[in-house]
């Protein structure tokens, strides 16, 4: 019988669950000075976290809400740093994103009740109220500031990747007020924000990171600018999150005691990229007699590779009309979006296949019936199944401090709906990038990076064609800085995906088991992080 895998893969997948053993002991050390319980709100329709300081003090209260297609877990190292100081800091997915139930707030109560349920459940656990620090970032800086004029006991709002808005706060208000943006910041202008915080609080000519007025008084204002981050990076950089310590501490009056942000985000990234790369070798020592089928070309030019990128730039805009009718079977922004450049990438490689049927000299069908294997679909089926429980629990563990993707229950019709939707894109895909790209290459390293260059620079086609389009629309910046955004979490996302499904390539011979796995995978993590609308 053929060896299916060698011995060093063996050796090497047990150093990195040793490794990540001892990272998850020095995560547990690094975040021993508090205490995380999650649980829910309103009979399970609000998904919270507390982070409880294990020395508080006088239980000092701070509340952070997340951004636009965020979720609790983004707001984790502020939390944790928060936490670690003395502060207890509760966050909460806000309806529509992460584990909460529901769509976006349709007016202020409906944000401002859930706002005292968090307060009333930090309550039970001992922290004070009286006086109240409201975190908010990007969409949450919104909500921040109409919470906070309905509610005298915020004494202090701070603002991450969010403009002060003049006709919800101004200068008469007594509150704290930082603005605290990152200088590459793709939705916030720097120069608006600033004239918005100018208007609000009624300073001019303000220096960036100087502070003006007193918290003794309740009025000390800032405008911050963190020069290296963006608009998600600001989150996690430990220039950023220094500040807010800083902030709410002096607020509160308590003594800095420890920041471990950069020890905090280096365990994590550390674990998250061991975890991927165990689940690689785990999937490489899966053993598998599948037939393996030959490579049907030879010669092939490299035409499709430039036709490729064109075709996507050309095919872009037709993303933005097949979103509308996507958002009524599937109400979720995000993987609407990304399922509308899905169906744009299966015009695109339709197109390619054509012109790689003229190269070759080989049907289409012919290649169909080498790459995509019927036989035994019972056991493809179940191989396909388990490297989607394994990849997906693998994701979630990589993932859980950096964003929510771990599917709610009342999101599985959404699942289900999806992957039908996502299976003709991943067929196509992996019919393209699997093997006929894979063919023009010799090298198995080339065979590995370049359908990870291809996708990048399809990408960036997508994007730019969309960005020229939305600016000839006369859509806001912001809205392309969003996109530019969830372009950039889909590369990572997508290039991740890739590398498996090439993993499980090698391992089958056939793209019948990746196109099920990698369809669902996809459906999983899209619908879990996509805000219901």
């Amino acid at each position: 019988m053929q060896k299916t895998f060698r011995q060093s893969d063996v050796i090497l997948l047990t150093i990195i669950l040793i490794i990540l053993v001892f990272l998850n002991i020095y995560s547990h050390k690094i975040n021993e000075r508090f205490d995380v319980h999650e649980g829910s709100l309103d009979n399970g329709r609000i998904h919270y976290k507390i982070y409880i300081p294990k020395n508080m003090g006088e239980a000092h209260l701070a509340i952070l809400l997340h951004g636009f297609g965020g979720s609790s877990e983004m707001m984790d190292m502020m939390a944790s740093a928060l936490a670690e100081n003395g502060v207890m800091t509760i966050v909460y997915d806000i309806p529509g994103h992460g584990k909460s139930i529901g769509g976006l707030y349709e007016n202020v109560q409906k944000a401002y009740k859930d706002f005292l349920l968090a307060v009333d459940k930090a309550k039970e656990f001992g922290a004070k109220t009286d006086s109240i620090a409201i975190i908010g970032h990007s969409m949450g800086g919104g909500y921040a500031q109409m919470i906070a004029k309905n509610d005298t006991r915020i004494k202090c709002i701070i603002l991450l990747g969010s403009s002060p808005t003049a006709q919800i706060l101004d200068d008469k208000i007594k509150v704290n007020l930082l603005v605290l943006n990152g200088k590459n910041d793709e939705i916030v202008d720097i120069r608006r924000c600033l004239m918005a915080f100018e208007n609000v609080t009624g300073l001019k000519n303000i220096t960036f990171g100087k502070m003006y007025g007193s918290f003794e008084e309740n009025s000390a204002k800032e405008f911050y600018v963190s020069e290296l981050n963006d608009h998600l990076t600001i989150l996690y950089a430990e220039e950023s999150v220094n500040k807010v310590v800083v902030w709410v501490t002096e607020f509160y009056n308590l003594k800095i005691v420890r920041v471990s942000t950069i020890q905090r985000l280096i365990c994590y990234i550390s674990t998250s990229i061991l975890t991927f790369s165990a689940l690689i070798l785990a999937i490489k020592l899966v053993p598998s007699k599948l037939f393996k089928g030959e490579n049907l070309f030879k010669n092939l030019s490299r035409k499709p590779i430039i036709a490729y990128v064109i075709l996507t730039f050309l095919t872009a805009p037709i993303a933005l009309l097949l979103q509308t009718p996507l958002s009524i079977i599937l109400p979720l922004f995000i993987s609407d979006f990304i399922i509308a450049f899905f169906y744009t990438q299966i015009i695109t490689i339709f197109l390619i296949l054509i012109i790689y049927k003229k190269d070759s000299k080989i049907s289409v069908k012919l290649i169909l019936k080498e790459y995509c294997k019927t036989d035994n679909l019972i056991k493809r089926i179940i191989i396909s199944l388990s490297f989607f429980t394994l990849t997906y629990l693998t994701y979630i563990f990589m993932f859980k401090n950096f964003l929510n993707i771990q599917l709610s229950f009342h999101r599985y019709p959404y699942f289900l709906s999806s992957i039908f939707i996502i299976l003709p894109y991943t067929f196509f895909n992996e019919l393209f990038f699997r093997v006929l790209v894979n063919a023009l290459m010799s090298k198995k390293w080339l065979k590995f990076f370049t359908p990870i260059i291809l996708r990048i620079l399809g990408l960036v086609a997508f994007y730019s064609s969309i960005s020229i389009f939305f600016i000839l629309l006369g859509y806001s910046g912001g809205m392309v800085g969003y996109l530019l955004i969830v372009v950039y979490m889909f590369a990572i996302l997508q290039i991740g995906l890739d590398i498996i499904a090439s993993t499980i390539f090698t391992k089958t011979g056939s793209i019948t088991e990746q196109v099920i796995a990698t369809a669902m995978m996809y459906s999983a993590i899209l619908t879990s992080i996509s805000p219901v609308m």
